[in-house]
């Protein structure tokens, strides 16, 4: 016997002329919707109270949790840009940094002055976050301790420097905050994936490396959150790549990524490059949709644009995407 009501939630695009939801189905959307604020980036719409520069910050609304992903370069330009956009960073519930690098961390000055109990998620990078780390290094005469008196040796002697664990307090020392190296989920449908730049790190030749000289990539974050047609991919940089956090996230998930929105790092990539990459994120890893953002580039934006027609949605300083999850009757 058919029922005569059944509940289908679906998302689906806004669109300007869409009609004015109820304040009932406000009120559902507003617990299992999910919306994206570009608060901080170089380009966009002129709008007033709101600057543009170069760096990267989004805030989230996504099944009643509001989520801060980045906070761009100078905490001043952020806090002007989250109060004309009106954002209230006390209610975000999580904050993520994509990378350690200036453009990325900031505003996370700002968002601890008003939400100073808010739980950070970073990569596990010791060079620029202060993540805990292994002690590296040996003495190549460990014994030459043995003849120091006891206060010229490290620890009065009573530890061993090689393999010791080192905690520092690090870039965010008086804040909740905890290191990612493998990915977890945060949230319901909240899910973090690391990756790890082999484009980009810090390069150590001392010894016993002179003739092998280590290259230790750049750790970085990415976000993913799970919808009904898909996962909405959050890349900071792509330092990466963007196609590599779209396969990990993949990897992980083990579900279609429905949309990929933020920096695809291309201003340096020739137009080959960027044209063969827009069509394998399309073609090859089934990407629906695309919001690209901060470093992805002009260039970028016009192929991506071009490569996914109205499947392409503009994501500059201040744009709102904003998916609903929508009730109906059959």
């Amino acid at each position: 016997m058919k029922q005569s009501t059944s509940i289908l939630l679906a998302l689906a695009l806004f669109v300007g002329s869409a009609p004015a939801p109820t304040a009932a189905a406000q009120a559902r959307s507003t617990k299992l919707g999910v919306t994206l604020t570009n608060a901080y980036d170089a380009f966009g719409k002129e709008t007033r109270g709101l600057t543009h520069d170069f760096g990267f910050s989004t805030v989230i609304e996504y099944r009643g949790k509001t989520i801060l992903f980045d906070s761009g370069t100078d905490a001043r330009v952020f806090e002007k840009n989250i109060k004309a956009l009106r954002l209230d960073l006390r209610k975000v519930d999580i904050a993520i940094v994509s990378h350690g690098h200036y453009d990325h961390i900031g505003g996370f000055d700002y968002l601890l002055s008003v939400n100073p109990n808010v739980i950070i998620y970073a990569p596990n990078d010791f060079f620029s976050l202060g993540a805990p780390i292994t002690f590296p290094f040996r003495e190549t005469e460990p014994e030459a301790a043995a003849t120091l008196p006891r206060e010229m040796r490290y620890f009065g002697g009573e530890k061993i420097i090689e393999g010791m664990r080192t905690v520092p307090t690090g870039r965010f020392w008086k804040s909740k905050v905890e290191f990612l190296s493998e990915a977890r989920e945060v949230s319901p449908g909240v899910t973090i994936v690391p990756t790890t730049s082999t484009l980009m790190g810090t390069f150590i030749k001392y010894p016993p490396f002179e003739e092998h000289p280590q290259f230790i990539g750049l750790p970085e974050l990415s976000l993913s959150l799970a919808t009904d047609k898909g996962d909405i991919v959050i890349s900071g940089c792509s330092h990466s790549t963007i196609e590599a956090i779209v396969r990990e996230t993949k990897r992980v998930r083990k579900e279609k990524v429905y949309m990929v929105v933020g920096g695809f790092h291309l201003i340096p990539y020739k137009r080959e490059y960027i044209e063969d990459l827009a069509l394998r994120m399309k073609n090859e890893y089934g990407v629906d949709s695309v919001a690209p953002a901060h470093c992805t580039g002009q260039l970028g934006f016009s192929i991506f644009r071009k490569v996914f027609g109205d499947r392409y949605r503009f994501f500059g300083l201040g744009e709102t995407i904003e998916l609903q999850a929508q009730l109906a009757d059959s």
